[in-house]
C-alpha cells in the first residue's frame, strides 16, 4: 500500500530560492540494483551532456532496469553528494510514490523528460 500524501504543503518559498534548484534532463545509461543500501534501490548512471555523467541512488527499485535505461528523467544536480550505504549520489533524481510501494519504504517511480529533450537541457 503506497504511502498517504501529506495534506499539508510544505513551507513557502520564493521564487527567487526556487531558481537556485538546478534541475536537469538526465539520460539514464546504467541502472543496476544497489546493493548494500538501507532500502532497495538502484544505482543510475546519468548522461548529463554538458555536464558529463553523474550517479544518483534512487528508490526505483519497482521499475525494471530495461524501463529506465535509455530514458530522459529529471535530476536535480547542485544538491552536493550524499553517501547512502557504499555509494556515493552525486545528484537527486526526481519521483513520485510507485502505487505498489511497502508501507515501510518509499519506493518510486522516476519523473520522466520527454524522449527529445537532450541530456543537460534545464528543466523550468
Amino acid at each position: 500500500m503506497a504511502p498517504v500524501a501529506s495534506e499539508t504543503p510544505k513551507a513557502r518559498i520564493t521564487f527567487g530560492k526556487f531558481q537556485n534548484v538546478d534541475m536537469r534532463v538526465a539520460r539514464v545509461v546504467a541502472a543496476p540494483r544497489a546493493d548494500g543500501t538501507r532500502f532497495p534501490s538502484r544505482l543510475l548512471t546519468l548522461d548529463l551532456g554538458p555536464l558529463g555523467e553523474r550517479t544518483s541512488v534512487a528508490q526505483f527499485a519497482l521499475v525494471d532496469e530495461v524501463e529506465l535505461v535509455g530514458r530522459n528523467v529529471v535530476a536535480c544536480v547542485n544538491l552536493g553528494v550524499r553517501d547512502l550505504g557504499p555509494h556515493t549520489s552525486e545528484c537527486l533524481t526526481l519521483g513520485t510514490t510507485h502505487p505498489d510501494t511497502p508501507a515501510d519504504e518509499h519506493q518510486a517511480i522516476p519523473l520522466y523528460a520527454h524522449d527529445k529533450a537532450l541530456p543537460g537541457d534545464p528543466i523550468y
